[in-house]
């Protein structure tokens, strides 16, 4: 279920503070989240001795994309605000910048997408993304996300405001 013939979705594990911190890290990816600061290795640390991966419980679950040929961990997928009442969730992902345009991100999206629809029972997932971000856009739609809505000067940038979209994918409904 978490994996295909490339990559597997697999917990976080106290070995994959250096990835973390790297990929938290990255600064230019920081205008499509809150993160205002670095982040320190005690901060990942910490983080990942308090981490509980149980997504109806703590709201959040974080997997690491590992590529099968035994390379470093490729990236992160989330799923936050995860709600039980709603069965939904919103999705992010990192892929480093060694490991892009290899489709893996797509392949980790749809590999979450399986999870969440036949393990977790959720019913949808949604993924804010800034609309000047054509690679993303593009990653979540062939994952088979639509666009919903638009969001004027959702993201606050070093030139101003930019707006985003929401992008959502509806999974199927097991409870039928």
């Amino acid at each position: 279920m978490l994996d295909d013939d490339i990559i597997r979705l697999r917990a976080l594990e106290k070995s994959d503070l250096q990835v973390i911190y790297s990929l938290e890290n990255l600064s230019q990816l920081w205008r499509s989240s809150a993160t205002l600061a670095p982040y320190s290795l005690r901060n990942v640390m910490e983080y990942l001795q308090s981490y509980e991966a149980d997504p109806f419980h703590s709201g959040e679950l974080r997997l690491m994309i590992e590529v099968k040929d035994g390379e470093v961990p490729a990236g992160l997928v989330d799923l936050y605000e995860v709600e039980v009442r709603h069965r939904r969730a919103n999705v992010g992902i990192i892929i480093s910048p060694e490991h892009q345009r290899r489709h893996l991100a797509l392949r980790a999206l749809r590999l979450l997408c399986r999870y969440c629809e036949h393990h977790l029972g959720l019913h949808q997932l949604l993924a804010y993304v800034p609309a000047d971000n054509e690679p993303s856009l593009s990653l979540f739609e062939r994952a088979g996300f639509s666009r919903v809505a638009s969001l004027p000067h959702w993201l606050a940038s070093d030139n101003g405001w930019t707006d985003a979209f929401v992008l959502q994918k509806f999974l199927k409904d097991i409870s039928k």
